[in-house]
């Protein structure tokens, strides 16, 4: 059985999986400056034959498999940067970059699909088509899919549907999950200032007071989701910053404030914006103040197509059995960048569990750690995709 083979052929090639993962994160590269990621991954490719392609969209990396005869053409895909975290577990591995750090996983999503290239690399002559590993730049920041798929990444040969995973904290050690439609939320990052009249804290009533103005539209922006927006719609709107003034005696005369919108709704990341905005002029023109503000649109929502998420969710009930897989969860207002990916091709992103204990574990801090043998699923689900699309 093709699937046996899978999980023999990723234990044979475990430790070495393990070891692109170690490397990778003792050595944290941030968006677009994956330049020794790339050269492993390169590296690695080219150890085992496969045809490689380097220097997409700045760093990207595409290998290709083609197997016995012709058929289509299934792409698997792996972001790899790193945050600027500074990293306080103590491991082995730890990262040798002060102030970078793999706190989302992608050290072991490359390591995956590395792990998968090696798998698939030997099974070759078991399907017809092509499988095309993509290792994308820059998730984390300006979105690297868009990029490479503008040079051609979904091209030559044509790719007719793309998968991707993401290890997740916040499900447990041997869970798979995943979800038709709405899978990830599309982000929209903001910006805005509120100018006012400053002065001393004693006499308030001689400024216009830009810090109690922020804290007015702060709360109002709340009644976006909860009043604005039909209920029925997922919306969040976020201030992660804040910045006013020095002195505990001293008014400002301007305050910033910055954060982030999550919806799966396109339509709303232009009118969210707009509401913000009328909140804002509402509010500094009754105290004589002014404004400015900016967003700026991000990546689209991840939307799993419902077949490929059939595709997935057979492939890794093989891996790890039926009942750990939970194909009806809950869609996140988490964003990612492989939503690019379902704009051009049916395609079904997954999340596969590192939590411990029953612990959710919170990505993008300094604590964020998972065990290996978590890339053995991560091996296997990728490989079973790959052989069961082209089956198909």
């Amino acid at each position: 059985m093709l699937t046996e083979r899978i999980k023999e052929l990723s234990s044979e090639h475990f430790a070495a999986i393990a070891d692109i993962r170690h490397k990778i994160h003792r050595h944290p590269e941030l968006g677009d400056e994956e330049y020794a990621t790339a050269k492993l991954i390169a590296e690695v490719l080219a150890s085992l034959g496969i045809e490689t392609r380097t220097g997409v969209a700045g760093t990207g990396v595409v290998g290709l498999i083609p197997g016995r005869g012709p058929g289509r053409t299934v792409l698997l895909r792996a972001d790899m940067d790193a945050l600027p975290i500074q990293e306080e577990v103590d491991v082995a591995f730890k990262s040798t970059v002060p102030g970078r750090m793999h706190a989302c996983g992608h050290d072991g999503h490359v390591a995956g699909l590395l792990g998968a290239a090696m798998v698939l690399n030997e099974l070759r002559d078991t399907f017809d088509g092509n499988v095309k590993l993509v290792f994308q730049p820059a998730e984390e920041t300006d979105g690297g899919a868009a990029r490479m798929i503008q040079e051609g990444v979904l091209e030559d040969p044509k790719v007719d549907a793309a998968f991707g995973c993401h290890l997740w904290g916040q499900l447990a050690e041997g869970k798979v999950q995943l979800c038709p439609g709405p899978m990830m939320a599309s982000p929209t990052a903001f910006w805005f200032k509120i100018f006012a009249k400053g002065g001393h804290g004693a006499y308030p009533h001689l400024t216009a007071d830009p810090i109690l103005l922020a804290a007015q539209a702060i709360t109002f922006f709340q009644s976006i989701p909860s009043r604005r927006i039909n209920p029925l719609e997922p919306v969040v709107v976020t201030v992660s910053a804040i910045h006013g003034g020095e002195a505990t005696n001293v008014i400002p005369e301007v305050v910033e404030g910055k954060g982030t919108i999550r919806t799966f709704n396109e339509a709303l990341r232009d009118v969210i914006p707009m509401e913000m905005e009328n909140i804002l002029k509402g509010i500094t023109g009754a105290q004589g103040a002014t404004y400015s503000f900016e967003s700026r649109k991000s990546y689209p929502p991840v939307i799993n197509d419902p077949r490929m998420t059939g595709v997935a969710r057979d492939a890794f009930a093989k891996v790890v059995g039926a009942d750990n897989v939970d194909a009806s969860g809950a869609p996140s207002m988490g964003a990612e960048d492989f939503g690019y990916f379902g704009k051009w091709v049916p395609s079904a992103f997954v999340f596969v569990g590192i939590g411990r204990d029953g612990v959710p574990m919170a990505h993008h801090q300094p604590h964020f750690q998972w065990e290996d043998k978590n890339l053995l699923v991560l091996t296997r689900g990728l490989a079973q995709i790959a052989v069961d699309f082209l089956a198909g």
